[in-house]
């Protein structure tokens, strides 16, 4: 049997000191019962982790499918360490959540790495009502990765 070495790698903490972080946020207006408590959520956990109210402008479009193109447009308009798109795809009788969900999970991506601004995925992605409510939370978490991810890209640009 092969023995894994113990290897004794040090990971820095997540700095999650949003002081001076410019954020913005894209939410979709679709399926706005859970969108928006996301938007609360999420702007809740930002000003918690320092972020200046005055430094969080939030932006809405209609669906999930379009959050790329705004996020595309407000990173073209202004400074901005992180985004975070907000957005609820719930399944249907068809396959349109997939072609959706896809859509904007890439263009959210392709961004990101084109812009080297960090560029969250908060969508739910739901196979129902009750299962998206359960996941409005997770805005929380994507607040905090996007602290998180600017800080990181910042520390290594401050050594480089």
């Amino acid at each position: 049997m092969m023995t894994t070495p113990n290897l004794s790698i040090h990971l820095p903490e997540p700095n999650l000191d949003g002081r001076d972080l410019h954020i913005g946020i894209v939410v979709a207006r679709y399926n706005w019962a859970i969108t928006g408590a996301m938007l609360e959520r999420a702007t809740a956990e930002l000003i918690r982790l320092g972020v200046a109210p005055e430094h969080i402008q939030a932006r809405s479009v209609p669906g999930a499918f379009e959050l790329a193109t705004l996020a595309h447009g407000m990173l073209a308009s202004a400074h901005y360490d992180a985004l975070l798109c907000i957005g609820c795809i719930m399944k249907g009788a068809t396959r349109h959540d997939v072609v959706v969900s896809d859509a904007a999970a890439q263009g959210i991506q392709r961004l990101a790495l084109e812009s080297g601004i960090p560029i969250i995925f908060g969508v739910i992605c739901a196979e129902s009502q009750q299962q998206a409510e359960e996941r409005i939370e997770r805005a929380t978490e994507c607040a905090r990765a996007a602290v998180e991810m600017a800080r990181s890209l910042q520390q290594l640009h401050t050594h480089n």
